[in-house]
């Protein structure tokens, strides 16, 4: 995955744990067919996932809202983001419902030579969308605190 993917989908996971409003049953069956798709082929993200999440923020104003903000936070780092601002593995597997942690997304996090990302954004991003409600999960993550520490001035 590139930077603008793990951006978007860092902007996105942000923007559920900030939202007040719950995401209706269409919105939470757009995120879980998203991650279902990165999950299955991460390459078609510009031309179909991608659109179709971005429309579905952009249908919910108050997650739209949220997302640009968070959004242009990170476009404005320089370099990556710290590891240790992430979410980890057990962080995850300890707010997953059950049946879902069991269950193993996305793609083991190799470095391939002249590859500066992992899929670990992606992999997070996955198990968070695909869950029955993503905005509430993403609120349990406490690392996400330190990241919008991290992009607040």
């Amino acid at each position: 995955m590139d930077r603008i993917t793990n951006k978007t989908l860092l902007a996105l996971m942000l923007a559920l744990r900030d939202l007040e409003t719950p995401l209706n049953e269409e919105e939470r069956s757009a995120l879980a067919e998203a991650a279902d798709q990165l999950s299955l082929d991460p390459d078609l993200w510009s031309g179909d996932i991608e659109p179709n999440l971005i429309a579905t923020i952009e249908a919910n104003g108050s997650l739209n809202s949220l997302f640009q903000k968070r959004k242009s936070q990170l476009e404005a780092v320089s370099g990556n983001i710290p590891a240790d601002l992430l979410p980890t593995a057990t962080e995850l597997e300890a707010v997953l419902p059950q049946e879902e942690a069991v269950m193993t997304r996305g793609f083991d996090p190799v470095l391939e030579e002249g590859e500066e990302d992992t899929d670990e954004i992606n992999n997070m991003a996955i198990s968070i969308m695909a869950t029955r409600d993503p905005a509430a999960t993403a609120k349990q993550l406490n690392s996400f605190d330190r990241l919008k520490n991290f992009l607040s001035p």
